[in-house]
């Protein structure tokens, strides 16, 4: 018995020894090891969380900034923490999980350039969610059963991790002898070069945005600006393209397929609204004011008319068309109806939505693809224009001159020139972009409808000889960012962005319903899907009654409206 016990013991002792070496040999199928994963296809899958997040972003702060519709009628009552659920899921549980998958490993291969790639891709959605929220989980996040309950990070320290992955992404595009580049880059198509560009314009937008608070970003854009190697042309602009492909998944620009093929309405009507206030900005506001007067070449481009003229305002289509304009509007401010047929709605105005879904202005063919105005004045479908063959404008040639340009007047920065010639240059860039941008979908303008060389230059003298004559730094700053609220045109992160930091355009439309809406939305709630999951997360704000402020923003309460 002895020996059974002992020969026992000894099978078992060999037994356990080989079950642990078969252990350590196996792969859990439903445990993928992520160093097997391939790194296109987690780049793939991380460039199209990235436009989903950058979409949603942007529609945000187009809203608040008058671009789009925002519906109120009050500030704490526009939006509810769920609103941002899904901005937040794109961000953390789709962009930022698959690039930090895909970074070491995309390391390991010596495959630099999807690693810049990832690291720029992350440096905006880490940036855009500050600028958003305010302080925001970083580094206790994404660590999955390690940290459940991930803390948020002041957003300044996030940043300085900006600025890292920045420096770092540039390093990596810099890099010689590593793997061959991704075939599925959907921006620039594995080109180092303009990645580099688009990586020192991103921090040179990030350095400019805290300005306001921290005494040693002038030094860093000083550097930046002499070393001049941004992206400076339309075409290396850092934009996301999409396609007319309308089957699953709908391919089209997302502003393409949602009015110009609104399946929700039965028929293809508009669904959103532009805002009223942004198409008097480019559509009217020259034509009458100022030291000269001027058209907007860009405004056929951008928006078109179902209708050139207001013969369908009716009660029913257009119920706003017979109230009285309210007391807290400018005698210059429109009301309901912008002139020349331009059809949007007010801001704030949170009334119920009339019959008018053939009758609004939507999306012209930049950037959303759409059709372009000729003075059609026919009700759009889902064969016009460039077909949803439009693009995200993530970062322009324009915004960097723009930027530039702010940098000049304010910070004194002008070893690329003094702000005006900055300024020119930005305004002139953008009219190419856009009145170029047709041809790229294939969409041939009307010859007559084709601004000539002699409108453009009007454009530009009306807005250089209202620069010359404004007579304070202010003034003439509120039209350096006018312009590139206006060159913003598919980008609502910008323009939010700028007027938090600037207050400009001074003279947006206040709310429709009343002149006291409560305190300007300068960071935007948490949502709800953190907040109620997290008992780490920050108190909730509440939008209108306090200011919420984002790091760089120290500017009053009261500021904007």
């Amino acid at each position: 018995m002895k020996y059974i016990k002992i020969i026992m013991l000894v099978f078992l002792i060999s037994t356990l020894g080989a079950c642990k070496k078969l252990d350590t040999g196996l792969v859990n199928p439903n445990s993928v090891d992520p160093s097997l994963a391939n790194v296109d296809l987690l780049l793939n899958q991380s460039q199209l969380a990235f436009e989903g997040f950058y979409g949603q972003a942007s529609d945000y702060g187009a809203q608040l900034t008058r671009q789009q519709q925002m519906y109120g009628p009050l500030y704490n009552n526009a939006y509810s923490p769920e609103s941002f659920d899904g901005l937040w899921g794109t961000a953390y549980t789709g962009a930022l999980i698959n690039i930090n998958t895909l970074l070491p490993i995309a390391q390991e291969q010596k495959k630099y350039v999807h690693a810049g790639i990832a690291q720029v891709l992350k440096a905006y959605i880490l940036g855009t969610l500050v600028d958003n929220f305010g302080d925001v989980p970083n580094s206790e996040a994404l660590l999955g059963l390690e940290n459940l309950t991930p803390k948020a990070d002041a957003g300044a320290e996030v940043y300085k991790t900006v600025y890292t992955l920045l420096d770092s992404a540039i390093s990596n595009f810099k890099k010689t002898g590593g793997g061959a580049g991704p075939t599925n880059d959907l921006f620039y198509k594995g080109s180092a070069a303009n990645w580099l560009a688009a990586a020192k314009s991103l921090k040179l937008k990030f350095l400019m945005q805290t300005r306001l608070v921290d005494p040693s970003a002038k030094a860093a854009i000083t550097a930046l600006m002499t070393e001049n190697a941004f992206l400076k042309t339309g075409a290396n602009d850092f934009t996301f393209r999409y396609s007319t492909v309308n089957t699953t998944p709908d391919s089209r620009h997302p502003h393409y397929a949602a009015n110009y093929n609104n399946a929700s309405a039965g028929s293809n009507s508009a669904n959103d609204y532009i805002g009223n206030y942004f198409m008097w900005v480019v559509g009217v506001e020259k034509s009458g004011t100022g030291a000269v007067t001027a058209l907007d070449p860009r405004r056929r481009y951008y928006f078109y008319r179902q209708r050139t003229n207001y013969a369908d305002a009716s009660i029913d289509a257009c119920p706003c068309a017979f109230e009285i304009k309210p007391g807290h509007y400018s005698a210059e401010m429109p009301f309901c109806l912008v002139g020349a047929g331009y059809w949007g709605r007010d801001h704030g105005d949170n009334s119920g939505t009339p019959p008018d879904g053939l009758l609004r202005t939507t999306w012209g063919i930049y950037p959303a693809g759409g059709q372009f105005d000729a003075s059609q004045n026919k009700s759009i479908d889902n064969t016009l224009g460039g077909k949803g063959a439009g693009i995200d404008p993530i970062w322009l040639s324009s915004f960097t001159y723009f930027v530039e340009a702010e940098a000049a007047l304010e910070l004194g920065i002008t070893v690329n020139g003094d702000a005006k010639s900055l300024l020119q240059k930005g305004i002139v860039a953008s009219i190419t972009k856009v009145l170029a941008f047709p041809a790229t979908v294939n969409y041939v303008v009307p010859t007559a409808n084709i601004p000539t060389q002699a409108a453009i230059d009007a454009y530009v003298n009306t807005v250089l000889a209202n620069y010359d004559a404004a007579t304070t730094d202010a003034k003439k700053l509120d039209i350096i960012i006018r312009e590139y609220y206006i060159a913003a045109w598919g980008n609502g992160i910008e323009p939010y962005n700028n007027y938090r930091r600037t207050g400009s355009p001074n003279n947006m439309q206040p709310v429709k319903t009343t002149p006291k809406p409560g305190i300007f939305i300068r960071s935007l709630s948490y949502p709800s899907v953190y907040v109620n999951r997290n008992v780490n997360a920050p108190a909730q704000k509440t939008p209108g009654t306090a200011a919420n402020k984002v790091f760089w923003d120290n500017n009053p309460d009261n500021f904007i409206y």
